[in-house]
């Protein structure tokens, strides 16, 4: 495959010390405060198209998220769990906002599993390791409507799947495997979402992971996602 001639977008997460292939591709798909490092990208590509997604309490809540995101100066801003008044932060005159209900991100998700909403269920036990927390974790966020399945890492995959359906998608900088983020080394607050992201992407539709792309062996590693050798441009096609 010649990447270079392919129709190409990219998906942005904050595994620290992660690249970016030397691709131009047309847009970018970036998950909370992976947004800034859309900018880094964007000095050699200025005409990429750049979509923030992000989690309603997240941007809320984490400042340094939400100037990351802001900073990071958006052409649209997609929430996937909830509305935000957006009005009361300074984004640029041109940022567009989208909106996801809870119940609504949920059933965008399961179309792309082979078990449909099942999966979602199903794979949500694995955010905890005991059989008593997982049903305490399961049955509290039955009782709120909230589900969250995926990461905002993987629901940027999924988003950019569903709006690019003739393009291939670059991933970089999403590992699945819990830990820090570029900008906070330390952090392992996501630990237990990435379990879910790594049970639930093992029955992802083949239609839909023939389409991705990773840069990061580690992310083959763990999912069987194709992988591409930057320094060759070979890729193993995924298991």
């Amino acid at each position: 495959m010649n990447f270079y001639n392919e129709k190409l977008v990219m998906v942005l997460g904050s595994k620290p010390n992660s690249n970016f292939p030397d691709l131009q591709v047309e847009k970018i798909y970036a998950a909370n405060g992976a947004s800034e490092r859309a900018n880094l990208y964007r000095k050699k590509y200025p005409d990429v198209l750049l979509f923030s997604l992000i989690g309603s309490r997240e941007f809320e809540k984490n400042l340094d998220v939400q100037k990351r995101v802001i900073d990071a100066n958006p052409d649209q801003v997609i929430s996937r769990s909830g509305w935000i008044n957006f009005e009361k932060y300074n984004f640029s005159d041109k940022t567009t906002f989208k909106y996801f209900t809870p119940s609504k991100q949920f059933f965008f998700q399961s179309k792309f599993f082979k078990l449909n909403f099942i999966d979602i269920l199903l794979k949500e036990t694995f955010y905890e390791e005991k059989i008593y927390d997982k049903f305490s974790h399961f049955f509290k966020s039955l009782k709120k409507k909230e589900i969250n399945g995926v990461s905002t890492g993987f629901f940027s995959i999924l988003y950019a799947l569903e709006k690019n359906m003739n393009y291939n998608i670059i991933i970089s900088g999403i590992g699945m495997s819990g830990g820090g983020h570029y900008y906070n080394k330390d952090s392992s607050r996501y630990q237990k979402r990435s379990n879910v992201d790594k049970a639930l992407i093992k029955n992802l539709k083949k239609k839909f992971k023939d389409r991705l792309f990773t840069i990061d062996n580690e992310l083959y590693e763990n999912t069987g996602i194709n992988y591409i050798d930057l320094k060759t441009f070979t890729w193993k096609q995924n298991l």
